[in-house]
């Protein structure tokens, strides 16, 4: 089977990395909070921020993550921050946004749906991201090696009586052997460009059973 996106046990790679935040009435609670895409300087810090709405956010000062290992390059990613000057900001978390490839599923053996919890999909202003908030059940077992798998499949790609194309995509979720103790929050993203077509039909299994969500992409 080609390899699919791998999430820790922890969910790690969607936890907060540097300067955690308080989502309630504490001291972090007026943060602003934005999807972007990071960029690294030649020391692989992130020293730039371009948004989902348009708005480039330079970091004051520059952050580095152990995620992000390349310079000069674009990561996928949850910004929190306070505004300082202009459009300067004061990062106060960082954290990762895996951003998931699109495999056909007949390049599969198999395609596992295991049920998650969806929260939210949307599609970014920008139009160059499809995002999805999940829940994932989790929690600490006697299997070391346990991960979850997440991808994206495409089952089929139908073309409408007026030429518009829409590619019908699944979630793939392998619960892997994790047990099931609590519920994690993580974000996925699938790249525009990943899609062949003019709209999509996502299809997640929940523990409430199958939901279908339909998306009209932008020209983008």
């Amino acid at each position: 089977m080609k390899k699919l996106l791998l999430l820790l046990p922890l969910l790690a790679l969607a936890g907060c990395e540097m300067g955690g935040y308080d989502e309630g009435t504490g001291e972090y609670s007026m943060l602003t909070g934005d999807f972007v895409e990071a960029h690294t300087n030649a020391e692989c810090a992130v020293d730039y921020a371009l948004t989902d709405g348009g708005d480039s956010l330079a970091l004051t000062p520059a952050v580095s993550v152990s995620w992000a290992v390349r310079p000069d390059t674009m990561y996928r990613a949850v910004l929190h921050y306070d505004r300082s000057e202009g459009s300067s900001v004061r990062p106060r978390s960082l954290a990762a946004v895996p951003v998931l490839s699109v495999q056909p599923a007949v390049q599969l053996d198999s395609v596992q749906t295991d049920p998650v919890d969806l929260e939210s999909a949307w599609l970014s202003a920008s139009g160059r991201y499809l995002n999805m908030g999940l829940y994932l059940k989790t929690g600490e077992g006697d299997d070391d090696d346990a991960h979850h798998t997440v991808g994206m499949v495409c089952d089929s790609v139908t073309m409408s009586d007026s030429g518009v194309s829409t590619a019908h995509l699944r979630l793939y979720h392998d619960q892997g052997g994790v047990p099931e103790y609590y519920s994690s929050k993580t974000y996925v993203s699938i790249a525009r460009r990943a899609i062949p077509a003019d709209s999509v039909a996502l299809t997640v299994n929940t523990y409430d059973g199958t939901v279908t969500r339909r998306f009209r992409l932008s020209e983008q």
